[in-house]
Order: C-alpha cells, then sequence, then structure tokens
C-alpha cells in the first residue's frame, strides 16, 4: 500500500484514485467538518495518512513529511521541542500499541475499541487533545484538536468552584440518579456531598433531618415545573455536617415534561458559622449593654440618694443660716454633687438611646412654657458669669402643640447650658418662632451666643459620642462628651433636626426645629364653649402660691438621712413635719392624721422603699373611701429616668422630684400641685 499524501489529492470522481484513498479523502472532509485533524496509521505504527494541519496544532516543521514513517519518530520530534504533557511523551506510543494489543484479544466482528482523550502541551502552550478509535480492518484512526479555550473555560470554572466551594448536579427525572458522577469524581466534591456514588437515593446525600423538608419543596416544585432553592445539611464521606445552599433548575422538553434538573449547590458552612457567631456576638453585646444600662440605673440610684444628703443639707445650710462666709462654700459643695449626678444621668441617658429604649411622650403641650422654664432655669447662672441671657418668643407662637416637652426642654437645656459654659461675659439669645415652608409650619428654637465659637474640624466630632470640641474642653469646663450627642439622637427621635453654625471666636449658633403637630383636643375644646370664655379665664389665672407655714407634711422615706433633709429644708417654713419609713407607715400615719381630725396637707413620697413601695402606696391612697384619698402626692425618686416619672403621673401622683432636691425644686413642687388644686376648684 503506497502512503498518499493529501496535497497530492485530487477530485473523488478520478477513477485513479483507489479506494484507500477515497477513504481518506472522505476521513479527511469529515475531520474538517469536525474540527478535528486526521491521522492514520497501521498495526507496526507506520503512519499512512496524516492531515496537514496536524503539523500546525503539534507545532511541527510542514517541510517534513511523516508519510510512510514511525509513529514514534513525529513523537521524537515532539520531545526534542520540551514538555508535551504528563510523563514522557513515548508514552502515547505505548498506549496506542495497546490498543492494538487489545483488539487482538477481540475476534468478535465488532471489535471497536475508544481510548479517552489524552492531552499535550505544544511550546507556546496551547492544549491538544489526541482520540484514538480502532477500525474493522486494522487501521488506528486518531484525531488531533485544540482544546485549549475549552481547557481554559473548564479549568477556570473550575478553580472557581473549588475556591467558592461550590458545583453543580444533574439529576435525571426518569432514572431518578445523577448524570455526572464523573464530574462529581473529577472534581473530588464528595468533601461537600458525601459518597462519590452517586447512583445511590438522593436521600443519601440529604441529612435525615432535613430530607423531608427538601423533598416536600422539590416535589411542589416539580409538580409546578419550577425552580426551588433551599439551604440544607449534608453528610459528607468524613462523617462531617456540611451546610449547602442549592438552586435547581428545570429542564423541560418540547412535551412540557420535566426531563432533569440542574441543582448549583454552594456550601456555606463558614458562612453561617459567623452569622451564627455574629448573631452569638449580638446577643451577648445586648446582654452586656443591658447590664451595663441596669448597673448605671443602679449606680445613680445609689448616687442619689447620699447625694442628696449632701445637696439637701448644703441648700438648707445656704437659705437657713446667716453666716456669708460659708456661703461661696455651700454652693461649690452643691455644684460639685451635681457635677456628678450629671456625669452619671448622661451616660444612662446615651445608654438608654443606644439600646433604643428611650419611648417618647408626646402631648398638648406649651412651648412657650418649655422655653421660658429653661431660660428661668439658666437665668442666675448666667447673671453670676455676667452673662447677658434675652428669651424673645414670637408672640404667633401657637399656645400648645403636641410634643414631648420634657425631651423637647431636655434638649433646649444642654444647648444653653453649653451657651452659658462657654459664653463667658458675653450675650445669649434664645429665640422661639415658627417657619413656614411648603404649607407646614415648623417650631424653630435658636439660641446664640457670642462665645469661643467652633473651627471646622471641631464641628466635625460635635455631635460625636464622648468627644468634645477640643481635647481640652474636659480639663477646662468638665463634662462627659454626651449632651450633644444625647441631643441629636433625641431631637431627631422627636421627628426634628438640629443644626449649627459656628466660626471660631465669634460664638455659635443652635437651631433646633421640629414639626407643629396641632392640638386638636384644644381647637375641639374652644369650639364647644362660648367663645371659650372659661379656657380664657383659666389661662388668664394666675397660679394660687401656697402659704407654707400652714403646711402639715408627711415624708416617706425608709432612709433617716433623707428625713433629716427634709426636716432641714422644711422645717422652719412648714407647720409640721410627719416622718414614715415605707408604705404601710405612711397609710397608718393618713389614718391617725384622720381620725385625730389632724390631716396632712401634701405627702413627699419616696420610690423605693421596702416593705411596701411609693406606687404601691400612691395605689392604696388613691383607691381609698378615705377623706385622705385625693391628697396631693408628690413623688422623691432617686431614679430621674423619663419613664419612671411618668410612670409617677401616670398612678396618680400630682408631681415628681428627683434626688438630691434642692428647697427651690421643692417650694415649685408645692406651688404647682397647690395651683392645679385651685383651678380644678375653679373649673368646678
Amino acid at each position: 500500500m503506497t502512503p498518499t499524501n493529501p496535497d497530492n489529492w485530487t477530485d473523488g470522481q478520478n477513477p485513479t484514485v483507489n479506494l484507500l484513498e477515497l477513504q481518506f479523502e472522505w476521513l479527511a472532509r469529515a475531520g474538517r467538518l469536525s474540527g478535528m485533524s486526521m491521522m492514520v496509521i497501521d498495526t507496526d505504527l507506520v503512519i499512512q495518512y496524516y492531515d496537514k494541519n496536524i503539523l500546525a496544532l503539534l507545532e511541527l516543521d510542514a517541510a517534513i513529511n511523516y508519510s510512510s514513517r514511525n509513529l514514534l519518530e513525529m513523537v521524537e520530534q515532539l520531545a526534542i521541542r520540551g514538555d508535551f504533557g504528563p510523563g514522557d511523551p513515548k508514552l502515547f506510543v505505548e498506549l496506542v500499541r495497546s490498543q492494538f494489543a487489545k483488539s487482538e484479544t477481540k475476534k468478535h466482528s465488532d471489535a471497536r475499541q475508544n481510548m479517552r482523550g489524552l492531552d499535550f502541551l505544544t511550546p507556546s502552550g496551547r492544549r491538544i487533545q489526541f482520540r484514538m478509535d480502532m477500525t474493522q480492518d486494522g487501521f488506528q484512526v486518531l484525531g488531533c484538536r485544540d482544546i485549549t479555550k475549552t481547557f481554559v473555560e473548564k479549568h477556570a470554572l473550575k478553580v472557581a468552584m473549588e475556591s467558592s466551594h461550590s458545583g453543580y448536579l444533574i439529576y435525571d427525572m426518569e432514572t431518578r440518579q445523577f448524570r455526572n458522577q464523573g464530574y462529581i469524581e473529577q472534581n473530588s466534591l464528595d468533601h461537600i456531598l458525601g459518597s462519590k456514588e452517586f447512583t445511590k437515593s438522593i436521600r443519601d446525600h440529604i441529612h435525615p433531618e432535613d430530607f423531608k423538608k427538601v423533598k416536600d419543596l422539590a416535589d411542589r416544585a416539580y409538580a409546578q415545573k419550577e425552580s426551588w432553592t433551599d439551604t440544607f445539611r449534608t453528610v459528607n464521606s468524613r462523617g462531617e455536617t456540611i451546610w449547602v445552599k442549592a438552586q435547581a433548575t428545570p429542564q423541560i422538553a418540547e412535551s412540557g415534561t420535566v426531563t432533569s434538573y440542574i441543582i448549583f449547590y454552594t456550601e456555606v458552612t463558614a458562612q453561617l458559622r459567623i452569622q451564627d457567631d455574629l448573631r452569638k456576638a449580638i446577643e451577648q453585646s445586648e446582654k452586656s449593654l443591658s447590664a451595663k444600662n441596669a448597673f448605671l440605673g443602679r449606680l445613680s440610684h445609689e448616687i442619689r440618694t447620699p447625694m442628696n444628703a449632701v445637696v439637701g443639707i448644703a441648700d438648707a445650710l445656704i437659705h437657713h443660716n446667716g453666716n456669708p462666709g460659708i456661703q461661696s462654700k455651700l454652693e461649690l459643695i452643691q455644684i460639685s454633687a451635681e457635677k456628678i449626678i450629671r456625669i452619671v444621668d448622661e451616660s444612662l441617658e446615651h445608654t438608654k438611646l443606644a439600646e433604643s429604649k428611650i419611648q417618647l411622650d408626646p402631648h398638648a403641650s406649651s412651648p412657650r412654657s418649655a422655653v421660658e422654664s429653661v431660660c428661668a432655669l439658666w437665668e442666675q447662672k448666667a447673671v453670676e458669669n455676667g452673662i447677658d441671657l434675652v428669651c424673645r418668643i414670637d408672640e404667633n407662637i401657637p399656645k400648645t402643640i403636641v410634643f414631648d416637652s420634657y425631651r423637647y426642654e431636655q434638649c433646649l437645656n444642654n444647648l444653653v447650658s453649653n451657651a452659658v459654659k462657654f459664653s463667658p461675659a458675653g450675650k445669649i439669645q434664645v429665640v422661639l418662632t415658627t417657619i413656614e415652608k411648603d404649607g407646614k409650619r415648623t417650631l424653630a428654637t435658636v439660641v446664640k451666643d457670642n462665645g469661643i465659637g467652633m473651627n471646622e474640624a471641631q464641628l466635625a466630632n460635635l455631635f460625636e459620642a464622648y468627644t468634645q470640641a477640643d481635647s481640652s474642653i474636659s480639663g477646662r469646663f468638665g463634662g462627659t462628651g454626651l449632651g450633644m450627642n444625647i441631643t441629636k439622637q433625641l431631637i431627631e427621635l422627636m421627628g426634628g433636626k438640629i443644626t449649627v453654625k459656628s466660626e471660631l471666636g465669634s460664638g455659635t449658633v443652635f437651631a433646633l426645629t421640629l414639626p407643629i403637630q396641632a392640638d386638636r383636643r384644644a381647637s375641639e375644646r374652644r369650639r364647644n364653649t362660648s367663645g371659650g370664655l372659661v379656657e380664657q379665664m383659666l389661662d388668664d389665672a394666675a397660679p394660687a402660691t401656697s402659704e407654707y407655714s400652714k403646711l402639715k407634711v408627711l415624708v416617706v422615706d425608709d432612709n433617716t438621712t433623707n428625713h433629716l433633709v427634709m426636716t432641714s429644708l422644711l422645717g422652719s417654713l412648714v407647720r409640721e413635719i410627719g416622718v414614715a419609713e415605707n408604705g404601710i407607715e405612711a397609710i397608718a400615719a393618713l389614718d391617725n392624721a384622720e381620725k385625730a381630725k389632724s390631716q396632712y396637707d401634701v405627702v413627699l413620697m419616696d420610690i423605693h422603699m421596702p416593705v411596701m413601695d411609693g406606687i404601691e402606696a400612691t395605689l392604696s391612697i388613691r383607691g381609698a373611701d378615705k377623706s385622705y384619698t385625693d391628697i396631693p402626692i408628690i413623688a422623691l425618686t432617686a431614679d430621674p429616668q423619663y419613664q419612671q416619672r411618668r410612670l409617677c403621673k401616670n398612678i396618680g401622683m400630682d408631681d415628681a422630684l428627683a434626688k438630691p432636691i434642692k428647697l427651690t425644686e421643692v417650694l415649685n413642687a408645692l406651688d404647682r400641685v397647690f395651683a392645679k388644686v385651685t383651678t380644678s376648684e375653679l373649673a368646678a
């Protein structure tokens, strides 16, 4: 048989072309259609035919004619050019020989052998694949093609899946088996899904506790011909529990039947562990925050009890001792004690805000009164510091709006406090007005001072917790650095906003804005009265000042030091002071006074007491069918928390004071309480 070279071939209709050449011609055409370059060798490994394109693929010299040469000679040419694959390229020749040997052992008529593809690398880095097939007439057909692009894509997919602990499966709905078992084995993905024997039931690859959930989900999706997604556990070949997130997409035939599902899966064990650790960390953080909040609450209570004695006795001496030589020292004691209380209160308030435990109490209240009370609070301090404090209120301010006046006063108090602190011998203006924009009215409170001011860097950190505009401020003026942070959080919690403008050495302007919610109930009451006459009378009625010298006061507190404090503050002002150490004793004292027809006029009630606390005592008094049922009760609490004070009023107390208590605070509370009594009698 004479070897042929395809360059010399002519048209297949030429009668001079023998049958073998015709077969080679059709083989060449088939190779071109399949994208492969073909080679034919006989049992002696002699090359009978080769497509010239194979030389280009293998990067061999096209000038060399390999016809009639042994296959080993071509392989040796490959070996000279470098490392062309895994192991000795001569292994390729041995594999071809083994194919012939296998063919000789099988004498049946359909002795066709196929060898799995064998890859080689060319000098330029291209990957070439050979596939072999034995023909019945003893020839071996070798197909050669460039698989570089396919290999790179598959390798990239493999790297991506292995790095992300992902893979895919094809589940045949007819056979109920996985089609791509070889893919799983090849990529060693059994570390995720367990046994490599994927011909077993799918039950073998899902954790027993999760199987029913996954099966029910998959069955429903199959019935609806839909995709499904789930996260479940598997047990790998080492017996480890692995979490997998799977997404299954149906493959639907033209008949509408779901033939298979492509299941893409990703191991999410690490992510779930991180999430679980994060959840536990958050829970632990919340517990720690709650514990810190509870500790600060107890700390505030415990500090206020002895501070009540310090502040109260100092205040009593200031008001009732005529020695001017000790006045300044007593005032220093009071100021120092109040600073300690403020530090604890701000820390507690910030913690509650961080824990989202602050609850607002929006109600109809006067914004004018809120601003005036804050200005009045700082008026004396401003005078002492040589500051001109001016309060300006627009006449068009609504009499009442619905807002949390206590929290608004707290915000404004922080601003005025800072203005007084940082404006020595200066001027402070507090302006209350309204702004109307796009048909909406906004309450605006402006605090302007000509104090030390701030630069841009200081403004940037102004509202950060535990920071102050200047690192030297804490040493010069004190403070926790929480006031502005608390103010910002509170005003935003109320739906408002705080803005600031400042220039170093030229003062600062703060503005609090709050959406106005009209007091509809007040408007309704005014519409239902004859021209609002009664309301006008009540608005114009001046609060009656109580005559302290005629009052009989019952002080209820389990701390005897607090008895001394209240006696020192009020002893020279009121007619009589009685004491009780708990709620039971307080009720007994009221009963005895009723029997003796010498009833008490007011009760100063501590909240935390043994036997019966102040809340229980108040409820008992208000629920009793006695002459003292409506006696004014003023709470004295070492828990200055807003919710605690609101609770006192909600259960029937008339007012609430936070320890430590000063004389002016007690007298103001008495004025308010008895003013309410007078107003109620007038309204009746």
